[in-house]
C-alpha cells in the first residue's frame, strides 16, 4: 500500500464542513491572483507535496505526523461537529458536548502552525539564531548545527515536536475556557474557511519571572458553513467580570466582518459553500481596498 505523499494544512474532514454537496463543489478565492474558482473535491485543497514529512535517524518518515493528526484531531471531527449541532438545536449542555468544545479547542490551538507559512518562518528563525551562534563556535559545535540542518535535502521543514503534547500543555495554560457558538441569522449568510485551521491571539495570562511573555489566549475557528466557534481564556478577565458562554446569531454585518478578517490573514485562499455569497464578499474587500487606497493617496 502507497504512502499518502498529498498532506493537508486544513484536514479534509474539516474542509467537507464547507463542501456544497447538492452541486458537488467548494468554491475558492485566490486573492493574490484575484481569482475565483471550484474545486470538485477536497484532495488538492489546502494541501503541500510531503508537509508533514521528517527526516530523523537518517530515515524520510511521511506517516508519523499525519497518523498523529487524524488519530487525535480528525477521526472524531465529523461526530462532534454533530455534537454541537445537535446542542445548538437543544440547547442540552452534556458531558459530550463539553468534550466537543475541548476537541475543537485544541485542534484551533495548532490551527496555525500545520501552515506552510508557519513552519518556514519557524526554521528560518531557528536556522538564524544558529547560524549567527557557528561565527565563535568550535568546529564540534559547528559539525552538530549542520547536522541539525541535514533535512534540508530530504524533506521541506523540520517538523520537530508532538502537535498533541503542544496542544495538551497550551490548552492547560489556557484555563477554564469560555466559548460563544455563533451563528448567521440570515440564511444567505455563510462562513468561509481560510488556508489555515483556526485564527489565534496571545496574551499575558500567566505569571513569568518575564512579564513580557504571551500565551495563546483566544481561538477563533470557522467550523462549519453555519458554525464559528470562539474561545477565550477566563484569564482575559476580572474575576467579577468573566461572561457566560452563548450561542449567539448574529446579523449579516457581523459574518462578513468575521469572514473579511480570515480573508485579510489567509495567506492567499479562502474557500465557501456558496460561490455567490463568496464572490459577494470578496468584490466588496477588492472595492473597500481601492476605496482606502484612493482616499490614502489624497491625504498624502
Amino acid at each position: 500500500m502507497s504512502i499518502p505523499l498529498n498532506h493537508h494544512f486544513v484536514s479534509q474532514v474539516h474542509l467537507k464542513n464547507f463542501f456544497n454537496d447538492k452541486e458537488q463543489k467548494i468554491y475558492v478565492y485566490d486573492k493574490i491572483l484575484d481569482n475565483h474558482y471550484y474545486k470538485k473535491t477536497t484532495k488538492s485543497l489546502f494541501s503541500e507535496p510531503k508537509l508533514n514529512s521528517k527526516f530523523h535517524n537518517g530515515i524520510v518518515d511521511h506517516s508519523s505526523i499525519e497518523e498523529e493528526l487524524n488519530y487525535y484531531f480528525e477521526k472524531d471531527f465529523s461526530k462532534n461537529t454533530e455534537v454541537i449541532q445537535q446542542f445548538i438545536i437543544d440547547k442540552n449542555y452534556t458531558e459530550s458536548v463539553n468534550i466537543a468544545l475541548i476537541y475543537f479547542a485544541k485542534y484551533g490551538i495548532i490551527g496555525d502552525m500545520r501552515t506552510p507559512r508557519f513552519k518556514q518562518e519557524i526554521d528560518n528563525a531557528i536556522k538564524k539564531g544558529l547560524t549567527e551562534i557557528t561565527h565563535n563556535a568550535t568546529e564540534e559545535l559547528k559539525s552538530q548545527i549542520e547536522k541539525m540542518f541535514s533535512y534540508e535535502k530530504e524533506v521541506k521543514y523540520s517538523n520537530t515536536g508532538s502537535y498533541t503534547e503542544l496542544a495538551e500543555k497550551i490548552f492547560k495554560k489556557m484555563g477554564n475556557l469560555i466559548f460563544q457558538i455563533l451563528i448567521p441569522n440570515n440564511a444567505d449568510d455563510y462562513f468561509i474557511i481560510p488556508d489555515f485551521t483556526a485564527g489565534t491571539a496571545r496574551e499575558k495570562i500567566n505569571e513569568y519571572f518575564n512579564p513580557d511573555i504571551k500565551e495563546i489566549a483566544f481561538i477563533s475557528l470557522p467550523l462549519h458553513s453555519k458554525i464559528y466557534l470562539r474561545f477565550y481564556s477566563e484569564k482575559l478577565f476580572k474575576t467579577t467580570d468573566i461572561p457566560s458562554s452563548i450561542i449567539l446569531y448574529i446579523p449579516s454585518s457581523q459574518v462578513e466582518e468575521i469572514n473579511k478578517i480570515n480573508l485579510d490573514y489567509c495567506q492567499d485562499k479562502v474557500a465557501c459553500e456558496n460561490e455567490e455569497y463568496l464572490k459577494k464578499i470578496c468584490n466588496n474587500r477588492v472595492e473597500f481596498n481601492l476605496e482606502y487606497n484612493k482616499n490614502s493617496q489624497k491625504t498624502d
